[in-house]
Order: C-alpha cells, then structure tokens, then sequence
C-alpha cells in the first residue's frame, strides 16, 4: 500500500479510536441502556446480601432501584436483565457501583475500553502500537462499549498471557483475567491440557483458587446457584453467534446433548487447526482465541472483539478480514435470532480457516517479544 494513503487510513483509524473513548462521557450515552444495570445489581447483593446474589426476585427489586424504575422492554429473564456472571464479576463492579449508576457506568465502560486497548497492545507486541487500531476501531469494539461488556478484560487477560508467555507462572495467573467470562476460553484451557502446559494451568488455577475463595467467604452457595442459572442464558431468541447455539433449534429433548456435543466438535476442531500452525505462535495462538468466541455455549456480538483480538495478533489480516468482521458484527447486533448464529459462526470458521493456513500464502508472522 502507498505509504500516504496508509498514514491517512492509520489517521482515519485513530478518529474512529478516539470518538469511542469520547462517547462514554457524552450527556447523551444512557448507561442504563446497557449491561451496565445487571452488573450494578451483582455490586450492590454482593455487599449488602451476597446469601441472595442469584434469587431473581432480589434482583428485580435491586436493579428496578438501580435503573430508577425503568423495566427493561428487550429480551430478558424474569422481567428485568439479570446478573448471572461469576459473583467476582459483582466484587469487582463494587467499586464503580459505589460511585452511582451514571458515573460509575461510565468509569466501568471506559475501564473496559482501556482493557482492551492493552489487551490488543500486548498481543501485538513488539509490533508499533498502530497495530492495535484496526481492532480497535472495529464494530465489536463498540458493541463492547454499547453494552458495556466484559469482553476487555478478557482481551487483557489474553494478551497478558501472550506477553508472558515465556514465563508459564505468570502467563497463568494473566489468564485469571479471563475467568470474567469462563465460557469464552475453553480452547485455551484444553490446548494448555493438551500441550502439558503445566506452570501456565497452575498459574491459572491459582487465580481461579483466589477469585474462588474470595466469593465463597461471602456467599459459600454461590455456585450452586450460579449454575442453576446457566442454562438460561441459552435463550432461541438471544443474538447468539456460536456454534453451540444451533443446538436451541432442535426439540427440547434434545437441546442440552445438542449443545454439549457441538461444543466438543467445536473445540476439536479448533485445536486440529491450531495444531497445523504449531510452528507459528501468532497463528496458533489467534485460531484457539477466535475458535473460544466459536465454541463458547454463550456468545453475543460484543464477544467478536475476542475475534477482533485474534486477527491483530495473526498479524496478516487484509483489509477485507476487517471489513467482514465489522459488517457481521454490525449485522449480529440487529437481526434477529437465529439469523446472528449462523453469520457469526461463518466469521469466525473463516478467521479461524485464515488463520490456521487456508485461504492464505504460509508466512509465520512476527512471535510475540515474550516467546523469542
């Protein structure tokens, strides 16, 4: 490409970047119109009655205060949008919540926004920052920010344990940072099984065991009732964009066996991709990162930006992986279900596809600093 006509797209770029971090702060942007409600609730029960943190009819009279009254008119359980992440996704909304519901939703928003941004910075390293921008200022990016989603500090979590990944121990505990959205990284966990990675799982179970600890002294049943929630989430009118969410199209009988063996298919496949580019970190380590968006059992639009991630660190995506996966996400984000399933399994399975070796010239691209 023309040297000039890249500076002017890297500028382009760098507007788009710069208006996502500006709109959070803008009068106009309604927290209250996000996720940010939900995650409001989980800060406030798991101070206040962490015994009662997933009882729906606690919820509903917390986050009907949070939201001012307002009742939510989309797609929800039990009348209101509920919180149902792990209950050290509450401790750490404590803080934001503590600061009210309009400016703590802010600060959350952008403090999942800077996640990413590091996230990206991290996993494209020793590349120059401008590498980040393409992801970036991507439609999952906004998503992100609309929904005020966690997919940032997953992205974090991500792009440490590629930062570190000649150090296994902390490679692991960087991994911690994941757990924010568990369902999101299961090839991750089965790869490291799989190549014997054990410093790096140990370092990940040790921040699972402190994340885990910290919440059972607050509410020792929280899992229990956690997991009874789950399936929940898997919803046939809900913007799914993985592989397992096919499975809700089959009768009732037959969905959860459907979801659980499309995961298992999904996950296999995944790993026999990456396994094909064992030589070539970037590529290996960016179809397992998309294939967890894949084989996830829950997956939004916002949770693309993992995709978005992935893309950046391959390092060799075109103009036309970019545009594909903005215009997808865009059009996961609107239409209805299960129309999201099927675009945005065909995105992924052609990142994945990219990534792993088709479609594309074998050229290993540049190892993150941390694995030289």
């Amino acid at each position: 490409m023309n040297p000039r006509w890249r500076w002017r797209g890297s500028v382009a770029l760098l507007a788009v970047c710069l208006a996502f971090v500006i709109y959070p702060l803008l009068p106009n942007d309604d927290v209250i119109n996000s996720d940010w409600p939900a995650f409001a609730t989980g800060a406030r029960l798991i101070v206040s009655d962490p015994g009662h943190l997933y009882d729906l009819d606690v919820q509903q009279r917390v986050e009907r205060d949070v939201t001012g009254g307002r009742v939510l008119v989309t797609l929800g359980i039990h009348g209101i949008l509920p919180f149902l992440a792990p209950a050290w996704v509450a401790l750490l909304a404590v803080p934001f919540e503590a600061l009210g519901t309009d400016l703590g939703g802010r600060l959350w928003i952008l403090f999942g926004l800077a996640c990413l941004a590091g996230g990206l910075y991290l996993a494209t390293r020793p590349r120059p920052p401008t590498a980040i921008l393409p992801a970036f200022a991507s439609v999952p990016t906004a998503l992100v920010l609309l929904n005020a989603q966690l997919d940032g500090i997953v992205a974090l979590g991500l792009g440490g344990a590629i930062a570190l990944w000649s150090r296994p121990y902390l490679a692991g505990l960087a991994l911690g940072l994941t757990l924010m959205k568990p369902q999101l990284v299961l090839p991750v966990g089965v790869a490291l099984l799989v190549a014997r990675r054990w410093k790096a799982i140990a370092g990940w179970a040790g921040a699972g065991a402190a994340l885990l600890a910290a919440t059972l002294l607050l509410n020792p049943r929280w899992i229990v009732d956690w997991l009874g929630h789950t399936r929940s989430t898997v919803a046939a009118g809900s913007r799914e964009v993985d592989l397992p969410h096919l499975g809700v199209l089959l009768p009732d009988a037959a969905q959860t066996v459907a979801i659980a063996c499309l995961t298992v298919v999904a996950i296999a496949g995944v790993l026999w991709l990456a396994s094909r580019r064992r030589d070539d970190f970037p590529s290996a380590a960016a179809v397992v990162i998309a294939g967890g968006v894949l084989a996830a059992p829950h997956a939004l639009p916002a949770d693309l930006a993992l995709v978005a991630l992935a893309l950046a660190l391959w390092g060799q995506a075109r103009w036309f992986d970019w545009l594909a996966l903005s215009l997808a996400a865009l059009f996961c984000a609107v239409a209805a279900a299960p129309a999201p399933a099927f675009v945005g399994v065909a995105l992924i399975a052609w990142v994945c596809l990219r990534a792993g070796g088709f479609f594309t010239r074998r050229s290993p691209g540049p190892a993150p600093a941390s694995a030289r």
